[in-house]
């Protein structure tokens, strides 16, 4: 065990209180607490906790009953070493474990006592990932750093060997482990420099995916709102105020954008990489900037509604729906990260190559009732609210993707009580203020009648596809006219009657 220069720990970064980005930097350093473990492991049941000292006050009682003072006194004092030997036990636990580009070190930094482990280097550490653990009613996460640890000397491994069994294992062996509760770490901001060091200094295959959906659930306790309010109170400009510029930085230089893919509303799209060391993945990043003259409960109920429909998209997993990866908050700017579809929109093939044949859009209908068919399945519900022509992308296989959830309507509906979506594309409930999966059922009614003509529909109409094209089937222009009936009580009930329907006349008119 060595002993850590004073000028080295004067030089650590806590990111969160300096300027640098947190890309900028080469080490992060994680403050661990093992008191914070033991209170949230007892604070969860009290019933317990508060049973074992009523036992081991009439323990002592009864001792000094029976026993006589000397039995009495000798068992108060068998009690004490045991609670002075537990709480010694605490200052077997490091108190900052430190992520270099070098590897990682744990450091024992106390008034009396200046030490720190051998360096891990990243090279020996296997993988990451998560592990639970109950206690009474308290289920605990951890985090499992699997090292190869056969190179390592005797005088290496001793530090670890001296740690309580809890946060290591192994260490007389070639496989070693430590592990790390999460409920230790000392603030959100601990968690956020173990995400950004894995991020930073670990391929991504290396890092089970759960522990970075664990570690990213964990700061939702700070939540985006405490966040964008957190920096507005700091009365500060944006440090952009433009559209991004190929080469922008993001989320700690996680995200590099490329260029902005289109806008409208309150969000800005852009293509960008994912930046890992292993790989560089393609992603979208879509932005929301709130506008400079709302006010603060106008932020944080549109933050809100972010966090809320973020959350609900993340949970969405569907081959026909694009996956939400990440979002976060930084600048005044909420981003969602989508993957990236490489094909195009409804409205671009309709626009370059002309209204479609009714067998291709039969296709597609059929893939839009699966799609809807998941969204209304979920629980809670989900209604889309703008399933048109520019929100559905044909991709590799003719696959057809749901790419946008358009929050930035929604979230404008929400806070000043216009309609989300497109007008011709909208039922008269909705604009009533009334939104059931029906209102979605109208809206791909009113996107094959734009498939199939190459024109919007006109609003609050059925829409008649038969009068713009003879040679579309009578069946499907009655299918079409049913999904679009004004009155609810005409328009299909479910998307799966209508898939029925488009599924019989595949068959009938083309035998498949």
């Amino acid at each position: 065990m060595e002993e850590a220069p004073k000028n080295f720990l004067a030089n650590r970064f806590f990111f969160s209180k300096g300027e640098r980005a947190s890309d900028e930097y080469d080490q992060y350093w994680i403050r661990y607490k093992p008191m914070r473990v033991l209170r949230k492991r007892w604070h969860t049941d009290h019933a317990i906790a508060s049973s074992i000292r009523l036992l081991t006050f009439a323990l002592i009682v009864l001792l000094f009953a029976v026993g006589g003072p000397l039995i009495g006194l000798g068992s108060m004092c068998t009690i004490l070493g045991c609670f002075l030997f537990f709480r010694l036990r605490l200052f077997l636990f490091p108190t900052h474990i430190a992520l270099t580009e070098d590897g990682i070190t744990f450091h024992w930094l106390r008034s009396w006592m200046n030490l720190k482990s051998c360096l891990i280097p990243w090279s020996s550490l296997s993988h990451v990932n998560l592990t639970t653990a109950k206690f009474w009613k308290h289920t605990e996460s951890r985090v499992e750093f699997n090292i190869v640890s056969a190179t390592m000397s005797f005088t290496q491994r001793l530090p670890f060997l001296l740690l309580s069994p809890a946060l290591a294992r192994g260490w007389l062996g070639d496989r070693a482990k430590v592990i790390l509760p999460l409920d230790g770490l000392a603030s959100s901001d601990d968690r956020k420099r173990l995400q950004f060091g894995f991020q930073r200094f670990l391929p991504t295959y290396r890092v089970d995916p759960k522990v970075s959906d664990e570690l990213q659930l964990s700061l939702r306790v700070e939540s985006y709102t405490d966040l964008w309010l957190g920096a507005l109170s700091m009365n500060r400009n944006r440090l952009r105020t433009d559209t991004l510029a190929q080469g922008t930085l993001v989320n700690h230089g996680r995200y590099e954008v490329i260029s902005p893919i289109g806008s409208g509303g309150q969000a800005v799209v852009y293509s960008a990489i994912q930046r890992e060391m292993s790989l560089d993945r393609p992603v979208v990043l879509k932005e929301f900037v709130l506008p400079s003259y709302a006010g603060v409960k106008v932020r944080k109920r549109v933050l809100e509604n972010i966090q809320r429909e973020s959350e609900m998209l993340k949970n969405l997993q569907h081959p026909n729906v694009v996956k939400l990866l990440d979002f976060f908050v930084e600048d005044e700017r909420a981003y969602l990260v989508l993957e990236q579809i490489k094909g195009r929109t409804l409205k671009q093939i309709v626009e370059e190559e002309g209204p479609l044949k009714e067998l291709d859009a039969l296709n597609l209908a059929l893939q839009m009732t699966s799609i809807l068919t998941f969204l209304h399945g979920c629980k809670p519900q989900v209604v889309h609210r703008d399933f048109t022509p520019d929100n559905l992308m044909l991709g590799h296989g003719d696959i057809l993707k749901l790419i946008d959830f358009n929050v930035a309507q929604h979230l404008e509906s929400m806070s000043t009580h216009t309609v989300a979506g497109k007008h011709s594309y909208i039922p008269p409930e909705q604009f009533q203020g009334e939104t059931t999966p029906q209102c979605d059922i109208y809206a791909m009614g009113a996107t094959l009648y734009f498939l199939l003509t190459g024109k919007d529909p006109e609003p609050i109409t059925v829409s008649d596809v038969k009068s713009v094209r003879k040679d579309v089937s009578d069946q499907f222009g009655a299918i079409v006219e049913k999904a679009t009936a004004v009155d609810v009580a005409y328009r299909y009930l479910d998307c799966n009657e209508m898939k029925t329907e488009l599924e019989d006349l595949r068959q009938t008119r083309y035998g498949h």
